[in-house]
């Protein structure tokens, strides 16, 4: 784990000299877990050269569901404010049911292509790798929340 944050740490210092790159953490945070899937996977030139971009298709299922998330949650909202029908506020439900449902069908989909393109050593090391980088992440965001001055 501290290697993780020693290694965070000077990817932030790096990233803060190169004008090309963003400031955005999820920028950096996604860095760290390319790096570190490569390194944990042991992907081959081939394997990497399909399996990233399969993941970004993953990553970018789920950037999708969150934006149409936010946009029925706020027609929600709004429909409850301005006393709407229960037929409209069902009919929204019903959307974000739909977009529920998609990205778990797309989500499927995408992870069966990944699985092709891994040995089931390397497929059972993702899944665990997600799991963990997920939980450290967490981690850090408390930390981080917890040190800063209120």
């Amino acid at each position: 784990m501290k290697a993780f944050i020693v290694f965070s740490l000077i990817l932030v210092a790096f990233s803060h000299g190169q004008e090309s790159d963003s400031r955005d953490p999820r920028e950096i945070i996604e860095k760290v877990r390319i790096y570190r899937l490569t390194k944990e996977l042991d992907l081959s030139t081939e394997q990497a050269i399909e399996f990233f971009p399969k993941l970004n298709e993953l990553h970018k299922i789920d950037n999708e569901f969150r934006e149409q998330r936010r946009e029925i949650l706020l027609h929600l909202k709004e429909l409850l404010g301005t006393g709407a029908s229960d037929n409209e506020i069902t009919e929204s439900l019903g959307a974000y049911e739909k977009i529920l449902r998609d990205r778990v069908e797309r989500q499927i989909d995408k992870m069966r292509e990944i699985r092709t393109m891994l040995t089931p050593s390397q497929q059972a090391k993702y899944l665990i790798f997600q799991d963990e980088f997920e939980r450290e992440i967490r981690e850090m965001i408390k930390e981080v929340k917890r040190l800063q001055p209120r």
